[in-house]
């Protein structure tokens, strides 16, 4: 709460807007190449919604996983924010615990990816607020809501919503985080 006080007081406000602007214009291909990589993620996932429970939590482990190693990377070289790392790290271990112990983590499968999406949505929140002095940030903004609304339905609706479909909901966050990325840089000023 005091950051955020500081940040909205402090007459630097302006001045993380450019930076934040630098930052995304020097290093603009590496956010195209991570937002395709997260877009071609998400299809990767949507490509098997009728594969059994089993195998689509081990694809979405491997996929959790080399997504965060791969966003980890890039955000240590480019020194962006904690968020961003959190996140990477979040990703890396869900899908580190869905690739070691597969078969009694399908039982709690649905609640380990309830419990990733609303942690994801917050965090791809909070990146959004610290990207709005960019122009196009509110698709990341648009990407954690429909993330918070994504794990909302995992949270109540387990009959309804049957463990073989659970792979097109990493696949729309995929590809929506993947899409605001390149939103982001799309037609970045220098």
């Amino acid at each position: 709460m005091l950051f955020a006080r500081t940040m909205l007081t402090s007459g630097s406000f302006g001045s993380l807007g450019a930076n934040i602007k630098s930052e995304l214009h020097t290093h603009k291909s590496k956010y195209i190449f991570q937002g395709i990589v997260f877009v071609v993620a998400g299809m990767l996932a949507a490509a098997f919604p009728a594969a059994t429970a089993l195998n689509v939590e081990m694809i979405v482990g491997a996929i959790l996983l080399m997504t965060g190693v791969f966003q980890l990377v890039l955000t240590l070289r480019s020194k962006m924010h904690g968020w961003s790392l959190l996140s990477s790290c979040l990703s890396i271990a869900i899908g580190v615990i869905m690739l070691w112990q597969p078969l009694p983590i399908l039982m709690a499968f649905v609640t380990i990816l309830a419990i990733f999406m609303t942690l994801e949505g917050v965090l791809e929140l909070l990146l959004a607020f610290q990207f709005r002095p960019v122009r196009n940030w509110s698709w990341m903004f648009f990407s954690g809501i429909v993330t918070l609304i994504m794990a909302v339905i995992l949270w109540i609706g387990f009959p309804v919503f049957d463990v073989l479909y659970l792979g097109w909901v990493v696949a729309i966050n995929l590809v929506l985080y993947g899409l605001s990325l390149l939103m982001l840089v799309w037609r970045t000023e220098s």
